[in-house]
Formats: C-alpha cells, sequence, structure tokens
C-alpha cells in the first residue's frame, strides 16, 4: 500500500501503526498552509480529486482534521467525488444530549444508542463500571430496499465527549482500548484464513434482504432507520460480536410489515470489486437484517438456497468472526472539528461506548448510489 500520496493542495498518508494495527485502514488527509482552513470540491484541483478519490479506495477511512464550522451542505459534494451519479443523499445529526439553535434546528434532544439496548446478553454492571464496551451493530449505510447502498458516509463531529477511554473484549482474549464514543471500523477484505474453496464459494453467493416502505432519514435520526427491513427485526437482540442477530423467534411476522414490494427486494453478492483495488475482495454483508443466502458451486454450477433464516445467519456469521480480533479493527478516535469518510461499500462500522450524560453532537451524511456494488469475480 503506498506510504504517502501528495495532493496539490496538500498531502495523503496513512496513520500510524499504532492506531490502524493489521486492520488495512486509515489514512489522513493534511490540507497544505495557505488554503482555506475548510476543504471544499472548489479548492480542489482536478488531480486531488483522482488522489482523494483513490486514497479512499486504497485506505477506505479518510481524516481531515480542524473542519470546525465547515458547512453541512459541503459533505454531499465531496460524497460526489467517489460516486457522480449519486441518486439519493440523506443528513442529519446524531449525538447524545439536549442542544438549542443548533442550524435551524430550536431543540434537539439526541441520544447516544449502545450496545445495551440490542445485545441478547449485555455486559454486567460490574464489567461496564470497569470500562468494558461493545460495538452495537456493525453495519454498513444501507436502506435494504429500493435505494442502493451509497460508496461513501460522511460524518462531522461538532461537539465530542470528554470522557474515560473504555475497552472491548474480544472472545479470542484480545483487548481494543478505545476513547469514549469512537467509531470502530472494520476492513473485510478477504483474509489468509478463509481457504480457496471458501473464497471461491462467497464470491459466487449472493443475501437477500427483504422489506421497507422506503422511509428515508429524517434531519433528526438518533433512532434506527424505520425501515421494514429493520423492523422485521425491532424486537430481535444481537450477538455479543454485534454481527447479527442471536436467536430467531422474535421476528415480526411478514404479513404485519409495513407494505412491501417484490421488484424492490435486494438481493447482493456477498463480495464486493474495490474499483481502486480490483484485486482486493470485499466480504460485505449488513448481518442484521439478512434473510436468506443462495450460492451457486464454482465448479459444477448448482445453486443452493438456504431459506432458513437461522441458518443463514449461521452461515454468515462463521466468516465474518474469523476477523474478530482487536489487531483488525481501526476506532477513530474523534476530535472537534473531524471529518471522516468512509469507504461504506468496502467497511463496516459501528457506534461504540457508553456515553451517560456526556455531551455529542455529529452531522452525517449518507448517499444512495445509481449503480450496485460490483460482485468481485479475480478478474
Amino acid at each position: 500500500m503506498p506510504r504517502r500520496t501528495r495532493l496539490w493542495q496538500g498531502i495523503v498518508f496513512p496513520l500510524s501503526a499504532d492506531q490502524t494495527k493489521n486492520s488495512l485502514i486509515g489514512a489522513e488527509v493534511v490540507l497544505c498552509s495557505g488554503l482555506p482552513r475548510m476543504i471544499s470540491p472548489l479548492d480542489l484541483t482536478h488531480e486531488d480529486i483522482s488522489t482523494l478519490r483513490q486514497a479512499l479506495y486504497d485506505y477506505s477511512v479518510l481524516v481531515i482534521r480542524k473542519q470546525n464550522g465547515i458547512e453541512p451542505s459541503v459533505l454531499p459534494q465531496l460524497a460526489r467525488i467517489w460516486d457522480e451519479d449519486i441518486v439519493d443523499m440523506h443528513s442529519g445529526v446524531i449525538g447524545n444530549g439536549h442542544f438549542k439553535e443548533y442550524l435551524g434546528f430550536d431543540e434537539l434532544n439526541l441520544v447516544h444508542v449502545n450496545h445495551t439496548e440490542f445485545h441478547g446478553v449485555p455486559l454486567s454492571q460490574e464489567e461496564t463500571e470497569s470500562g468494558q464496551t461493545r460495538f452495537h451493530r456493525r453495519h454498513m449505510v444501507m436502506p435494504c430496499y429500493e435505494a442502493l447502498p451509497g460508496r461513501v458516509t460522511l460524518v462531522h463531529g461538532v461537539k465530542i465527549p470528554k470522557a474515560p477511554d473504555q475497552k472491548v473484549v474480544f472472545e479470542n482474549g484480545t483487548v481494543l482500548r478505545i476513547a469514549a464514543g469512537a467509531t470502530a471500523c472494520k476492513c473485510h477484505a478477504l483474509h489468509a484464513n478463509i481457504t480457496d474453496s471458501e473464497q471461491s464459494r462467497l464470491r459466487s453467493a449472493c443475501f437477500l434482504i427483504t422489506f421497507n416502505r422506503g422511509a428515508k432519514l429524517c434531519p433528526q435520526y438518533h433512532d434506527p432507520i424505520r425501515t421494514a427491513a429493520y423492523e422485521w427485526i425491532r424486537n430481535c437482540k444481537a450477538k455479543s460480536d454485534s454481527l447479527t442477530i442471536a436467536h430467531t423467534g422474535c421476528e415480526i411476522p411478514l404479513d404485519e410489515l409495513p407494505l412491501w414490494k417484490n421488484d424492490h427486494v435486494q438481493s447482493h453478492t456477498m463480495v464486493w470489486r474495490n474499483p481502486g483495488r480490483p484485486a482486493q475482495p470485499h466480504l460485505q454483508i449488513l448481518g442484521a437484517c439478512i434473510h436468506s443466502l443462495k450460492t451457486a458451486d464454482p465448479y459444477r454450477g448448482e445453486i443452493t438456497t438456504v431459506d432458513d433464516v437461522a441458518e443463514a445467519r449461521r452461515i454468515f456469521h462463521t466468516f465474518m468472526k474469523k476477523a474478530m480480533s482487536a489487531e483488525f479493527i481501526y476506532a477513530h478516535t474523534w476530535e472537534e472539528g473531524d471529518l471522516v469518510i468512509f469507504y461504506n461499500q468496502g467497511v463496516l462500522h459501528s457506534i461504540t461506548g457508553q456515553l451517560k450524560d456526556e455531551k455529542r453532537l455529529m452531522w452525517q451524511c449518507n448517499m444512495a448510489s445509481s449503480m450496485p456494488p460490483e460482485r468481485f469475480t479475480g478478474e
């Protein structure tokens, strides 16, 4: 991976190994002195835009510091660097606490979600008091119906809490120490511990996510996106590693969900092609909402469909948990003014931490792409 890339207006360089470990994630964009402090596509050359586009595909997460005061309207403009044919854009505030008179809102009452609300067996009070936390839900931004997953997600840190650091303890005994409220990112580029035969199976597999009523994100969306794919699992609880749902039986019956059209149900390949690094496959599955799996034998071409939800989740979890270790996670430590850009079709991310009464305010911009993710073929 390139060690340093120069923009006409700045430099892109990888974050330190102490921060990124073996995650394959993370680079910082440092703008040249003498330029406007806040980044704008209008100040970038064609070469800069090309370099930024490739840098996100190389590092999956880009960090631009000291963007205090950047207008939210700039975020959608930046998103078009990676997808000029965006068909939909959603922006809004997320965070924790009560805020007055922010960007036209008289009042905001935000709630930081944490794992205790979603995991089947949350941490005990003793574990929480010792500083432990968990990933809330490993996901990409994906409506799951009609609107396709976007290439990028942008988040601007406006108000960042000052709270003691916390830690995530993995099943294999490794420990990840993180800042309170850190955003944890995992690049599921296929790892060496997935065999060639497993990779062949994955490349030919699709996961099916059903249902939705086409709801858009509202300006204030600290609650889960209430599309029917998420309504289907509204009463379900997640595994402790946050990758998928722990048990079946609590899903909302299909005939009680909001009206949906079969034509809008989405089926996606499980291994996606990175357009900037074509030889690097990404295992991208929205585990919480997975409904079924369809695979093709790479040698005989036989199609197998797994309609049993529990079995589909089990197969998915088997592959995804192979890389669930502290060394493969990049947890971004937020500073006020940070602008962080995720390659949404190449990483899964999650909220972390218990914030209690600490105040946190962020502006998030999501997009929907005009084209579905490309299947990785190895070519």
